[in-house]
């Protein structure tokens, strides 16, 4: 699309179409920075278009006028998939599907070395084994048996029933001996070391990035214009930073819930955005830029930016103005507790949440259920998002 030139500006280019029902102008950036063009944009319900997005895309042109419900679902679908997020998403899957192959191949290759140290194990511990007095003493004699150098009569074979009678009655009455020498066998035999195998929770993990990439609707619980327009919004705004990304952390249902799990993903975590959800439906969370670390502590945010929500009340709980109340209780055998406004023990069933202690009640009828709709949390999902800035 070749430059144009604006006739008010000369030296910029005309990027803007505005107009309204009488009317229509093109403009550059200059002119849309005046406060008459503003005041005009304002008081005479004038729209605006940006003429090379338009130029390119035809639903964003199209969605410019009044278009029926059919129609305009079917321009904001096509305008929910721009061109940049779909190749991002293929490279990400791709580079994420690279990544799990080579976890992949490593998972069989340290399998197949682990397999390997137990069959030598096995084999080096049975050669040991063999050394036991009363098995040398059963296999010799079942050896000659089958000596075929020598013609076995029944008098051969009661001889030798009789000893294997002796050994085997010995062995029911006192084991004592035999266990011993098991014992000393066993700690004079070089074993290989079976490693704890760490590649497969790897893969596990790697899986659940892959999924969470091609299942983007699963990924808030709340709608994605509120976590986006609401919530990284104020967390941006409060810190006086831009966003640059969120790393979804933890993301998980019910039965996986806990506080072990927990702390492994949060420990020593920075900027981290909780949100949960109740077996009431109940929808809410919290945001601390505060250092997640694993020990007994109670801890102020100085900088006053840690927050509560309730998604299912659209309600925001800011920390009260005391400095005698904590924001953060770090209770190793708990999970998140802000003070006592909303406290998850370890299960992510039981606690409670007394709204107004440390954080602002606001509207809330009950500070004991408005957060979880009940009295007790009963996480049924959870997510945990870390917040990075520019």
């Amino acid at each position: 699309m070749n430059n144009i030139l604006c006739k008010h500006h000369p030296d910029n280019q005309i990027i803007f179409i505005i107009w309204n029902q009488n009317k229509l102008q093109l403009v550059c950036d200059e002119c849309m920075g005046t406060t008459h063009q503003e005041g005009i944009l304002k008081d005479d319900k004038w729209k605006k278009l940006a003429i090379r997005k338009a130029f390119k895309e035809p639903e964003y042109f199209l969605q410019q006028f009044k278009l029926d419900d059919k129609n305009q679902s079917l321009m904001k679908s096509i305008a929910k998939c721009p061109e940049s997020q779909l190749r991002d998403l293929i490279q990400r899957i791709e580079a994420n599907l690279k990544d799990i192959q080579i976890t992949l191949d490593k998972v069989i290759n340290d399998l197949k070395e682990e397999v390997c140290n137990i069959l030598n194990n096995k084999s080096n511990f049975r050669k040991q084994l063999e050394k036991v007095s009363e098995y040398s003493k059963f296999k010799e004699l079942i050896e000659s048996l089958n000596n075929t150098s020598q013609t076995i009569t029944h008098d051969v074979v009661n001889q030798v029933q009789t000893k294997l009678q002796e050994i085997f009655i010995n062995l029911e009455q006192d084991t004592s001996n035999l266990n011993k020498e098991i014992q000393n066998f066993l700690a004079s035999t070089k074993i290989n070391r079976i490693y704890v195998f760490q590649g497969i929770q790897q893969f596990k993990e790697q899986i659940k990035q892959f999924l969470n990439i091609i299942e983007p609707n699963n990924k808030f619980i709340v709608s994605e214009s509120y976590f986006k327009d609401f919530l990284l919004n104020k967390i941006s705004l409060d810190a006086g930073k831009t966003i640059k990304s969120t790393n979804l952390i933890l993301n998980e249902q019910q039965q996986n819930l806990n506080h072990y799990l927990f702390w492994k993903c949060v420990q020593n975590k920075s900027n981290l955005l909780m949100i949960f959800k109740s077996q009431s439906g109940n929808i809410f969370g919290a945001y601390s830029p505060l250092q997640w670390v694993y020990e007994d502590r109670k801890i102020d945010d100085r900088s006053k930016t840690t927050f509560l929500f309730s998604y299912t009340h659209k309600s925001t709980h800011k920390l009260i103005n005391q400095d005698t109340q904590y924001s953060i209780y770090f209770e190793k055998e708990n999970g998140p507790c802000f003070n006592e406004d909303l406290y998850i023990k370890r299960d992510f069933q039981d606690g409670y949440s007394k709204l107004g202690k440390a954080y602002s009640r606001e509207n809330s009828k009950d500070p004991n259920t408005h957060l979880f709709g009940q009295k007790t949390p009963n996480i049924i999902e959870c997510r945990i998002f870390e917040i990075i800035f520019q």
